[in-house]
């Protein structure tokens, strides 16, 4: 080998060594930016329960691992609850419009906060590794109101909140009902969307971008997402009725992870398909639709008995 061969092989072999250090920091910084979420980055509440006319209290509950969470209560009719769990990088809030609809048809309502955002305690997301913890938590303050019945509870989550459902609901803690809106697990493909959801980066460069953060995220976050694989649990919701909402232009996570969750799951279950709705945003293209389906849903499975 002639030495300017050789040379040229070491500047090679330099600069993929500066291009590998280069993606490393920068994946690191991308993931811990992704987790962390300190109270200064929090959306505002900017609304309440009281804002959509329904009365409600402020309510708090503890995680098994020592974590304060806060929510609204709101006190229904007809004898049945309904847990509903926020998406990331959301809170409490943005299940206001599906709290009323559900309130107004007679169902109690416990709109729970997960860790790391609004005012609970947290510093990282985990997208629903130890946030399954949190729906427990809340799960059992229900079991302690003397105003709710244990046999009624419905839970509703959306995004990262419906991906947490899944595997909270999966574990056969004793929810009667389950409904998800948009709901995914942290897999490679979702965040593969993600990634070009939020940036112009060539296709071809994504896979790999994906994989290095998805590696610096277990690392920081003290996770595995191997177990954040929804599609692989979701059958073993059943027997609990399960419905899936999904529409058909999510350019957020993409349509196709909500045929994919609703192909895997197991009997009972059903599909609202809102073909023009994209992430989480359905009552903006079938409003009607949207509620009937839900409402009639918990009807069926909560008070039908």
């Amino acid at each position: 080998m002639s030495k300017g061969l050789k040379i040229t092989l070491i500047v090679i072999l330099v600069l993929i060594l500066i291009i590998f250090i280069i993606l490393a920091v920068m994946t690191r910084d991308i993931a811990a930016d992704t987790l962390y979420h300190p109270p200064e980055e929090r959306p505002q509440m900017k609304e309440d329960p009281a804002d959509y006319g329904m009365e409600f209290e402020k309510v708090s509950t503890e995680t098994a691992d020592g974590l304060t969470l806060f929510g609204w209560f709101i006190p229904g009719e007809n004898g049945a609850t309904i847990m509903i769990q926020h998406g990331s990088p959301g809170g409490r809030q943005d299940g206001l419009y599906e709290a009323q609809v559900l309130n107004q048809a007679g169902y109690s309502v416990l709109l729970g906060s997960f860790r790391t955002h609004d005012e609970c305690d947290g510093e990282i997301i985990t997208f629903g590794f130890y946030e399954v913890q949190d729906i427990e938590a809340w799960h059992n303050y229900l079991l302690e109101r003397k105003d709710v019945n244990p046999g009624r509870i419905g839970l509703f989550g959306e995004s990262m909140g419906g991906g947490t459902s899944i595997l909270y609901a999966a574990t056969d803690p004793g929810i009667q009902a389950l409904a998800t809106g948009s709901a995914f697990g942290l897999t490679d493909a979702v965040l593969q969307k993600f990634i070009e959801f939020e940036t112009d980066l060539p296709s071809a460069v994504i896979p790999l971008l994906a994989k290095m953060i998805m590696f610096w995220a277990e690392r920081i976050g003290d996770f595995d997402s191997q177990q954040l694989y929804t599609q692989n649990m979701i059958a073993d919701v059943s027997p609990v009725p399960l419905l899936i909402i999904h529409g058909g232009k999510d350019d957020k996570i993409g349509p196709l992870i909500g045929r994919q969750l609703f192909e895997a799951a197991a009997e009972p279950k059903e599909l609202l398909w809102i073909e023009e709705a994209g992430h989480v945003n359905f009552e903006k293209y079938e409003p009607e639709l949207y509620s009937e389906t839900l409402v009639g849903f918990f009807d069926k499975h909560l008070l039908d008995q």
